[in-house]
């Protein structure tokens, strides 16, 4: 049963107060379903808005991008 969990936990074996965790292979699968999910899910309602709104949010997906290239500048 508990190969089935997203996590797993084991005792510290430094510090007995701690308890160290880890993702299983089934929390890995998780993960990944739920990624594509929210990168499939929006593109079907795209298509729903009107040509405008769609280059309205083409323009802005440069800067709405900009977060995350800093963050990843910043752990380098």
């Amino acid at each position: 049963m508990a190969a089935l969990r997203p996590y797993g936990t084991q005792a510290d074996p430094t510090d007995c107060r701690a308890v160290l965790v880890h993702i299983t292979e089934e929390g890995r699968k998780i993960g990944r379903v739920r990624h594509e999910d929210r990168a499939h899910h929006p593109l079907p309602l795209i298509g729903e808005l009107t040509p405008e709104e769609q280059r309205t949010i083409a323009a802005a997906l440069p800067v709405l991008a900009r977060p995350a290239e800093l963050g990843m500048r910043a752990r380098q």
